[in-house]
């Protein structure tokens, strides 16, 4: 950050511009709805007939959620086992479930047929992905000419220390070359995908969960209050690793919420 002289005593507790700043703070700035996200799909025209690849799809709820909105089929695919349990369990309680099916695998090898998808959906997983030309790569072979890849991500901001950097990626298995737009966005254009669109998103969506009532971030930030007040207690309840991993899901939020975390949504075409 560029350096900037420092403000004097006086400048700090006078009250000439105290009005102001409270008008500045107290009124909202208008955020948008994590429902954007859904809402770009359905500007894409994704309907009936369509096929939509859910890559990182954890439990299988954004598949669900796009079967339901759009009348689509789905394909739910994810690394992690306990994942897939989940997403399977839950595509078998949905009376719609039998449009959505859960496949293992991973980005860097797609386990799908070339040109099986109409559009794919990639919701703040990227950052996991350690082969990141590979996985564009089998997201090019795997869409249809023409298809569609909506990409949500967050990245790291020049606000984000080196010290939580380290903890950050080291607590959530994130490969720290996926963290910067520009890397994504010259992989993907090498990749053979043109860039329709990106968008920051930055702290909007999480500054309407605070307007709205939710507190998501609010929350987070007393979890990671109380796991560094009571480290002791709660590493030994919690076990190190799933301690490291709740302390910097809660971090992450709150550095969404002032710009040590940016997301950005991008819109590719194969």
């Amino acid at each position: 950050m560029a350096e900037v002289d420092p403000v004097t005593i006086d400048e700090m507790y006078t009250s000439r511009h105290l009005e102001v700043a409270q008008r500045g703070q107290y009124r909202s700035y208008e955020p948008r709805r994590s429902a954007m996200l859904y809402e770009l799909v359905d500007d894409l025209g994704i309907g009936p007939g369509d096929v939509v690849l859910d890559i990182g799809g954890r439990d299988a709820s954004h598949s669900l959620a796009m079967v339901r909105m759009f009348g689509c089929d789905a394909v739910s695919v994810d690394p992690v086992a306990s994942n897939n349990e989940e997403a399977r369990a839950a595509v078998a309680a949905s009376p719609l479930g039998d449009k959505v099916s859960v496949r293992d695998g991973m980005m860097e090898e797609i386990p799908a047929a070339d040109g099986e998808f109409d559009f794919i959906f990639s919701r703040d997983m990227f950052f996991h992905v350690v082969g990141a030309d590979r996985a564009l790569a089998e997201a090019r072979r795997v869409l249809k000419p023409g298809g569609q890849m909506l990409l949500y991500q967050t990245f790291a901001t020049d606000r984000l220390e080196p010290l939580e950097r380290a903890q950050l990626f080291s607590d959530l298995a994130v490969a720290p070359e996926r963290m910067s737009p520009e890397d994504f966005r010259t992989r993907a254009l090498a990749a053979g995908f043109t860039i329709e669109l990106t968008d920051i998103i930055g702290s909007e969506w999480r500054e309407a969960w605070e307007e709205d009532g939710e507190g998501l971030t609010s929350r987070q930030l007393l979890y990671a209050a109380r796991l560094i007040r009571k480290s002791e207690q709660l590493r030994a309840e919690l076990g190190d690793v799933d301690y490291r991993v709740e302390l910097s899901n809660a971090l992450w939020g709150v550095y969404q919420m002032i710009g040590k975390l940016e997301p950005w949504i991008f819109l590719l075409r194969n």
